[in-house]
């Protein structure tokens, strides 16, 4: 939506948030599979460090993360010690949901509320 011709991964998501009808948790099925990037059901934290590392990419000059999130590794960790309850290195759809329900910052961006951390 800034027009530069370009759509990127928080313009996407806006995108689908508009014209998805959907609840949270249908967002957060469809985001749990962008994150598990061989479809075997599960995120790997090496999946999570590749997309937050995108993420971070794009959006890493512009939004100020606090000190335990400066690098996609320490978000990365940080994501893992919140959501992976049975700690066994990779989050199943029900630890994503859950953790992801818990955590404001990633409701505000599937929800895409402008208001930034």
């Amino acid at each position: 939506a800034n027009g530069d011709g370009t759509i990127d991964f928080r313009e996407f998501l806006c995108a689908l948030s508009v014209t998805s009808r959907g609840k949270l948790e249908q967002k957060l099925k469809w985001a749990f599979t962008m994150y598990d990037l061989d479809g075997d059901g599960f995120i790997t934290r090496k999946e999570m460090l590749e997309i937050v590392t995108a993420i971070y990419k794009m959006v890493g000059s512009v939004m100020k993360m606090p000190e335990d999130e400066s690098t996609p590794e320490k978000r990365t960790d940080k994501i893992f010690r919140q959501m992976d309850k049975n700690m066994d290195g990779k989050l199943s759809l029900e630890e994503f949901i859950e953790g992801a329900k818990s955590d404001p910052s990633i409701v505000r961006l599937l929800q895409c509320d402008p208001q930034q951390n």
